[in-house]
């Protein structure tokens, strides 16, 4: 799980970064900015899924 979450802030400094290169006029702006929220989501389904209650076992 700590890897996902590495892996998640990683692609999230990636694409902002890409998106600072879109609003300079080097990228498409939307290209960046869906790079970004994608990551973002990512980012914040897998640090609220980690405890998520399963059920009680019968």
């Amino acid at each position: 799980m700590r890897f996902y979450l590495l892996v998640g802030i990683v692609f999230i400094v990636i694409s902002f970064v890409m998106f600072i290169m879109g609003l300079l006029k080097f990228l498409p702006i939307p290209i960046g900015a869906a790079l970004l929220f994608a990551s973002i989501l990512f980012t914040v389904s897998m640090f609220n899924s980690r405890n998520q209650f399963k059920g009680f076992n019968r």
